[in-house]
């Protein structure tokens, strides 16, 4: 009697999506890790809540994101390193404000309307000329060849997030109440605990997840685009940029849930902010960081959806409705699935 043996189907890029999925998790839990315990130094050390809040807590939301691209672009994978920073910024909007809109009308800062948002805007929109820059002129490597961000760009970029800094640190001093200071203020209290050798702990532990979880996510990331037949782009722009950007979600949920509207849309401000001009900024000095086959399409919806919040943020007495969150949730799921489909 002869014996049969029955294999397992492993369906092709399984294996790349848990490398995906673990390297993710990795990513978000160490930069938790690393904040919690950078803000205990900080704060056993005498630092102010305000400095803390404006460095350590902000740099730390962006940790995840910035650990990947780095390795990303270093691993000669400049396209995920593109598709996630440009599709964070689209699924923050889209997605995060979005979900939390449609369950409880946001109630907006009036300086996030006057300052930040337009900011926003104008960010948004250089980022995209920058891409347009020659490769050479007047002698200066200013561009890379096909567009997108050298390290001259990135330079300027780290420059630019330099000035909102320092902005931001005076406008703290003088109004505690503006969205983005308060709440990185709150956050650098509520993760002030523990002593200073534990902290040291978790600050070394916290670097390395992100350093492990970089690596993991990189390769599962390359290895499910290669299966699926997509670009690393695509893969960048939707998966990793979707899961990168539950934080920010999460954070949004339990602010709004606290009665904080206007801190879920700072929060997204901010992370944007940190994601074009810390996280790409970064990047692009390390690793030039070219603009993949539909970046200028990318790089146009993330300008158009920032462009709606700020004009929905106007109306309605600085509010953005119910309706007017599931316009974003749409045109968010409408523009990830286009994405998949031109490429099709």
């Amino acid at each position: 009697m002869g014996q049969c043996t029955k294999k397992l189907y492993n369906p092709p890029g399984m294996f790349d999506a848990l490398l995906l999925a673990g390297g993710i998790l990795s990513l978000l839990a160490g930069g938790h890790v690393l904040v919690a315990g950078a803000i205990t130094i900080a704060r056993r050390l005498g630092v102010s809540t305000l400095i803390v809040g404006l460095t350590i807590v902000a740099m730390g939301t962006s940790a995840p994101e910035l650990a990947f691209n780095v390795i990303a672009a270093t691993a000669g994978h400049p396209d995920l390193s593109f598709g996630n920073i440009v599709g964070s910024n689209i699924a923050n909007i889209g997605l995060v404000l979005g979900i939390t809109a449609v369950l409880t009308p946001l109630i907006v800062h009036g300086r996030v309307v006057s300052k930040e948002l337009p900011w926003l805007v104008v960010v948004s929109i250089v980022a995209g000329l920058v891409t347009l820059f020659p490769p050479r002129l007047f002698g200066i490597n200013l561009g890379i060849e096909g567009g997108g961000f050298g390290r001259i760009g990135g330079v300027v970029m780290l420059l630019w997030f330099g000035v909102f800094m320092v902005t931001w640190y005076r406008m703290g001093r003088s109004d505690r109440t503006d969205p983005l200071v308060k709440g990185l203020g709150e956050e650098a209290e509520a993760e002030t605990l523990g002593s200073m050798k534990g902290a040291i702990a978790l600050v070394i532990t916290g670097l390395v997840a992100l350093a492990v979880g970089g690596r993991l996510a990189e390769e599962g990331a390359v290895g499910l685009a290669r299966a699926m037949g997509l670009s690393e782009a695509l893969i960048g722009l939707t998966i990793v940029a979707f899961a990168t950007s539950l934080p920010e979600l999460v954070t949004a949920l339990v602010a709004v849930r606290k009665g904080h509207h206007d801190l879920a849309i700072g929060n997204v401000v901010g992370s944007n902010l940190f994601n074009l001009l810390l996280v790409l900024g970064v990047t692009a000095v390390i690793k030039p960081v070219p603009r993949p086959e539909y970046g200028l399409w990318d790089l146009g919806a993330m300008t158009i959806i920032t462009v709606v919040l700020w004009l929905m943020a106007w109306t309605h007495r600085l509010k953005v409705t119910r309706v007017e969150g599931a316009m974003l949730l749409i045109a968010y799921i409408g523009y990830m699935t286009w994405s998949v489909v031109r490429e099709l």
